[in-house]
């Protein structure tokens, strides 16, 4: 029997099991290219160690 107040809790658990799945599908199958990939991280710890260096300030 279909009871709507659960379907958000159900929906939840859904997301929880199929995210994962997905985003090591996007990755494996070139939809994030890794040098893309590399290239936004590298960038992201720049910009963090500089804001750590004028936190330090």
């Amino acid at each position: 029997m279909f009871n709507p107040f659960s379907m958000g809790k159900d929906m939840k658990g859904m997301e929880k099991m199929v995210k994962p799945a997905l985003e090591k599908f996007m990755k494996d199958s070139g939809f994030v290219k890794k040098e893309e990939l590399e290239r936004a991280l590298e960038r992201i710890d720049s910009l963090e160690r500089k804001i750590n260096e004028l936190e330090r300030k």
